[in-house]
């Protein structure tokens, strides 16, 4: 994206005048947030800022190869000079209690539609394939280097944010910006291996419980992971461990869902679909959000409760669409 001179020497002056930075991203995190998160922290650290990294769920196992990982942190400082989101479209993604946070976040960078611009200074191109993919122009532009540990981290965000470039938002563009960050020693393969084919047992085992009871229907086709599932197998986190885009995959899924109950009264929900739907609006509609082939919310409800409407909306979406 192209910034304006003037919005990059204001973003300047902000850094540059910090003593302390807290960088922050959201819940259950992915690769995009998790790469997005770890390039800042790495580049400030770079020049010598005093600079910090958080979320609230930690980091997931299988992301802690990255360089920086060791810096994350699940609480908040009790105080900063300034304060940076990546990769949320909105505060509350955060899942950390808005009180904890001055009255105005600084700065955002982020990539989502459904983006609600909720700091002083927003950089938001949802025409970008990840938050990664905006950083890659930014940083530079700010005086940062892409050295090899930055470069490894925009590049997990930009492979997982497009499934290992099989998204539309992939362009030729994109593909240039991979292999850039290669050449500046990021290594595809070894990503590739660790974030989107390797896989815990507990987390195979996890998928089977969701697998034993997948549904479709008129194009759509979804599952459901209980807070039972979880404890049976020992799965350590509270998101679906990715099977939402093993069931994207099946032939005849126009739209996949998968349910992940929270507690009792709370549900996670995760939509994929194919180029032709726009699930986001859909998940918006929910208090959630995303892109039009990938999206989640987070429902207050039983269950049930929550498919039952979910899936309604869903079904009605394909009605719509195909009509």
């Amino acid at each position: 994206m192209t910034l304006a001179q003037s919005e990059l020497d204001s973003i300047q002056q902000m850094i540059q005048g910090a003593n302390s930075i807290a960088v922050i991203s959201h819940e259950r995190p992915d690769g995009d947030a998790i790469g997005s998160l770890l390039a800042v922290v790495s580049a400030f650290q770079q020049q010598g800022k005093r600079v910090s990294a958080h979320m609230i769920d930690g980091l997931p196992g299988r992301y802690k190869f990255l360089p920086g990982s060791q810096f994350v942190s699940e609480t908040l400082p009790s105080e900063a000079d300034l304060w940076i989101f990546v990769d949320a479209s909105d505060a509350e993604r955060s899942g950390f209690p808005s009180e904890k946070f001055p009255e105005t976040i600084d700065i955002q960078i982020d990539h989502h539609p459904t983006n609600n611009r909720f700091a002083m200074v927003n950089v938001v191109d949802d025409q970008a394939a990840s938050t990664t993919q905006i950083l890659f122009d930014l940083l530079p532009a700010l005086g940062f280097e892409l050295d090899t540990d930055v470069a490894t981290n925009l590049l997990v965000g930009l492979i997982t944010d497009t499934i290992g470039f099989r998204t539309h938002s992939v362009t030729p563009e994109v593909l240039e910006i991979a292999a850039e960050l290669m050449r500046k020693g990021a290594s595809m393969a070894k990503i590739y291996e660790k974030v989107l084919s390797e896989r815990s047992f507990v987390s195979v085992h996890y998928w089977g419980k969701g697998l034993n009871r997948i549904e479709r229907l008129n194009g759509l086709v979804w599952t459901s992971l209980t807070l039972e599932d979880r404890s049976e197998v020992g799965y350590p986190g509270s998101d679906d461990a990715d099977l939402v885009n093993l069931l994207s995959r099946i032939e005849e899924a126009h739209i996949a869902l998968v349910f992940v109950e929270q507690s009792e009264s709370s549900v996670k929900v995760s939509w994929r679909s194919s180029p032709d739907f726009d699930v986001s609006q859909t998940a918006s509609s929910f208090g959630g959000g995303g892109h039009r082939q990938a999206a989640g919310a987070t429902i207050e409800g039983s269950l049930a409760e929550v498919q039952g409407r979910v899936l309604a909306a869903t079904e009605a979406l394909l009605v719509q669409q195909e009509a």
